[in-house]
């Protein structure tokens, strides 16, 4: 069934993507199913991920942006002895290595090594553009370039289960954190090989995979208001209709006042978004981008 709501109705929707399909393919079936060609996600999930993709629909797509400093929790298994190109059970396999006998507290003493601030090297299968051309395109073709590491954080790991070749554990990162280059390097630290064999994103920023659907399962009814998304992590400052008529015109580009969050959202007297104000200094708020 079709809903044509591409006029009046817009919002996101959680849905908790299954193994083997592309984040751009679920935004497709979206788009279909809601007769609409505005959808846009939040951080793509690798195709052999499962979990939560959290989708714009109309123009709450204007909103996808301010999700990306969220941090991200996923639940991953690494599978020993085998490396792959590509870091993930996707891959092709490029090296065996025997697994060394190893126990819980060893391998809990090796997670918990990789807790706090640290830099990592995106894998050549990453959609990073490097003067503008996607990592992954120059892997295709058997290249490989410098990248620059990227500042990533653990801010929480733990081991879930082991099962002689087999790691599962949870990790909460910060933004920009490969998980596939995380199990890689846990597998070496351990004194083998190694790659991730599933991978499954519990939560990001607020939002849990236990608030997502299926894609089979979704409907008009899985649609969540954009103010009730953005306000779970803004604070709210609503405005009359003159001072949102001004913000409309651009005439305001500077809110003052102490506030929660360093993202404010600015409604109407209705609760329809206007405005994202982002915090710079001093109490005060710089437009960051129209919703309306």
């Amino acid at each position: 069934m079709k809903y044509d709501i591409i006029f009046h109705m817009d919002g996101f929707i959680f849905i908790d993507k299954k193994a083997g399909v592309m984040s751009s393919k679920v935004d497709g079936d979206v788009k279909h199913l809601f007769n609409t060609a505005r959808v846009g996600h939040v951080g793509t999930l690798d195709p052999f991920a499962t979990g939560l993709l959290i989708l714009g629909v109309n123009k709450a797509t204007k909103g996808i942006t301010f999700f990306d400093d969220f941090d991200k929790e996923y639940i991953a298994t690494i599978k020993l002895g085998i490396e792959t190109d590509s870091m993930d059970i996707d891959g092709k396999e490029i090296s065996r290595r025997e697994v060394p006998n190893l126990s819980s507290d060893k391998i809990e003493k090796v997670l918990n090594s990789f807790s706090g601030k640290s830099k990592q090297l995106p894998p050549m299968t990453s959609a990073i553009k490097i003067n503008g051309t996607a990592l992954y395109k120059l892997a295709h073709k058997g290249k490989e370039i410098d990248r620059p590491l990227r500042d990533i954080e653990i801010y929480e790991i733990e081991l879930l289960d082991y099962k002689y070749d087999e790691i599962t554990f949870r990790a909460l990162v910060s933004k920009g954190t490969y998980m596939r280059v995380l199990g890689s390097d846990i597998a070496k630290k351990l004194g083998t090989v190694g790659h991730l064999s599933s991978l499954r994103r519990t939560k990001v920023g607020p939002f849990s995979v236990d608030e997502a659907s299926k894609i089979e399962d979704i409907s008009d009814k899985s649609l969540k208001l954009t103010y009730e998304v953005l306000s779970r992590f803004c604070s709210i400052v609503t405005f009359d209709d003159k001072k949102i008529k001004d913000i409309k015109d651009g005439k305001i580009k500077i809110l003052e006042g102490s506030y929660p969050s360093d993202k404010l959202l600015v409604v109407d007297s209705l609760s329809n978004v206007i405005a994202m104000y982002i915090k710079t200094n001093n109490n005060k708020y710089e437009f960051a981008r129209g919703l309306f």
